[in-house]
Formats: structure tokens, C-alpha cells, sequence
């Protein structure tokens, strides 16, 4: 494995502490190869990050021991700002991170259509896997914005790891097609016909990508918030107070499941000026946020990982 961003070997790594790089006291960022579609088999989860593929960026945990591992899942298509300095907050507590690039999004090599919720699933088992098995990681937590949020939330039913907690950014919870409102915000029946023509044509296009018929029967048969009640797993749940793109019913509804839990934590009055990707015109509002941002989700993090 070399580090792409920064090349160095694991080897030469080991120089900065004399230990494998989760212990090195150093924080790393390597960005794995892609798997070849010919390479797509059930058989290499957990010997290959992201076998469907996800491109991701590790930050192993600093200190004398293995922490926690947070792998990140964010909303498609595009990245998110807050990853870096959120994996650098956590390294300085021992826990490492990854950050997923899913199909179609980042540095993912393979078409969008083949983004679906079965496949995201799959590769955070994979990266799962591959953190323990590689880094010794213990426990986990998953930390999810937007869909990735509704991902996050679903992860104990679709997947085959046990996590401890999650952390969820203005998922988008809705229940069953209601999770695809932002398509369409102000005209619900605009997203049940985009779903009827991908269920008829296979496939539809909206914001630019191409929506797989898989993945709109992914999203009509899911429950987010009925998982998050089900699991009763420790939750973090923030909604910025500019949404715009997800509905009051979405957000009411997500914060009552989230309330209902024994360890469920919304928090809301730090970013009541942010908008849904938690950023601000302003730059130092925009800079409050990410701070407030951080600051919450790693205090969440260490307490449940460590």
C-alpha cells in the first residue's frame, strides 16, 4: 500500500514511531486503488476497500493503541469540506477514519447508476472489514450526511457489522420515497413520476446523474427512522436551521425518532445559521460552523468509541 496524496510506503511510515501507522503517532491519508469490475465479488469483502468500488481516504487513529474507526459517508454526488479537519480532530483521539467515495461520486470509478443503498452497504462492510483486519480497529461508528445520513441510519438493518453509534448531518430520512423529496422539494408528485419512469425504463436522469430503478426501490422500501427505533443505537442528529432541500415533516419526524432513543442527542442551536451543507456565505459564520460541526460530533464520537 503506498499513500497517494503524500507517497510514502507503510514501511518508511514506521519510521515516525517504530509501529504500524495506527500507532505511529502520525496521521496518514491513503487513498486506495479502485477494484477492476471483473473484480466485483462478494468473495473480497474485507480484503478491498470498496469493492464495488468506493475510493477512500484513511486517517488512522494516533496514539499507543487502536481506537475506534468512523467511516464517513456523505452526500452524492459531490464531496464534503468537513472530512479533513474532522479526521484530524479524531486522530488526536486514536480514531481512525475513512472517508468513501461511492459510485459516481469523487474519485469512484463506476457509473452512478450503479449507486444504490445494497451497494453502499456492501462497501462499508468492505471498509469495515479491511480497518479491523488491517488496523485492529475496534469499535465502530458511522457519521453520515444527507443521504449518506440516511444510509448511516439504515446500516444496522442492510449491514453485516455490529456499529456503536451514529452520527447523522441532516439526513435524508423521509420515509420510503419521501427520501427523495430534494429532487423535487416543492412538487412531491414530480419525484413519484421520476420513480415510475425509472421502474418502467430502468433507469431516469435528475441533477445530472442517472438514477437506477434499484435504487429507487432501495429508497421506497426503506424506513430510516424505524431502523434508527429498531437498533436503539446511540444517535447524534444535527439539522442546520437553512435545510431548504429537505421538508419540515422530514426533519420533525427524524427528530422525534432520534429523541425517542435512550442515547439520542439532537443538537440544533449551533447551526441554526448554516445552510444544509452547514456552510455560510459569511466567513466567519461559515467558519463557526464547521467548528461547531466538529466540535459535537467528535465529543459524541470519543465518548461512544473510547
Amino acid at each position: 500500500e503506498t499513500c497517494q496524496a503524500n507517497p510514502c510506503t507503510l514501511d518508511s511510515a514506521r519510521l515516525f514511531g517504530g509501529h504500524c501507522i495506527v500507532h505511529s503517532g502520525s496521521c496518514y491519508t491513503i487513498t486506495t486503488q479502485h477494484q477492476p469490475k471483473e473484480h466485483r465479488d462478494p468473495r473480497y469483502a474485507g480484503q478491498y476497500p470498496g469493492y464495488h468500488p468506493a475510493a477512500c481516504q484513511i486517517c488512522p487513529g494516533r496514539g499507543t493503541a487502536a481506537g475506534g474507526a468512523v467511516p464517513w459517508l456523505y452526500r452524492q454526488p459531490a464531496g464534503d469540506g468537513h472530512f479533513a479537519p474532522l479526521a484530524e480532530d479524531l486522530a488526536a483521539h486514536g480514531i481512525a477514519t475513512v472517508q468513501l467515495d461511492f459510485a459516481g461520486c469523487g474519485d469512484s470509478t463506476e457509473p452512478y447508476v450503479n449507486y444504490t443503498l445494497a451497494n453502499m452497504a456492501a462497501d462499508v462492510d468492505s471498509v469495515i472489514g479491511y480497518m479491523q483486519a488491517t488496523y485492529g480497529t475496534g469499535k465502530t461508528a458511522l457519521v453520515g450526511h444527507s443521504m449518506g445520513g440516511r444510509l448511516a441510519s439504515l446500516y444496522p438493518q442492510l449491514g453485516q457489522y455490529p456499529v456503536t453509534a451514529l452520527a447523522l448531518w441532516s439526513p435524508a430520512n423521509g420515509t420510503g420515497l419521501q427520501g427523495l423529496e430534494f429532487l423535487s422539494i416543492d412538487n412531491f408528485a414530480a419525484v413519484e413520476e421520476l420513480a415510475a419512469r425509472a421502474d418502467a425504463e430502468g433507469s431516469v436522469a435528475a441533477w445530472g446523474v442517472e438514477l437506477s430503478a434499484a435504487y429507487i426501490d432501495g429508497m421506497r422500501d426503506s424506513d430510516p427512522n424505524v431502523t434508527l427505533q429498531e437498533s436503539g443505537l446511540p444517535v447524534l442528529l444535527t439539522y442546520s436551521g437553512n435545510e431548504r432541500i429537505l421538508s419540515d415533516t422530514t426533519q420533525t419526524e427524524t427528530k422525534a425518532a432520534v429523541e425517542s432513543l435512550p442515547d439520542g442527542q439532537v443538537v440544533l442551536d449551533p447551526f441554526v445559521n448554516g445552510d444544509h451543507n452547514y456552510t455560510s456565505e459569511d466567513p466567519a459564520t461559515n467558519t463557526q460552523l464547521d467548528a461547531d460541526l466538529r466540535q459535537v460530533t467528535v465529543d459524541f464520537l470519543t465518548y461512544h468509541l473510547q
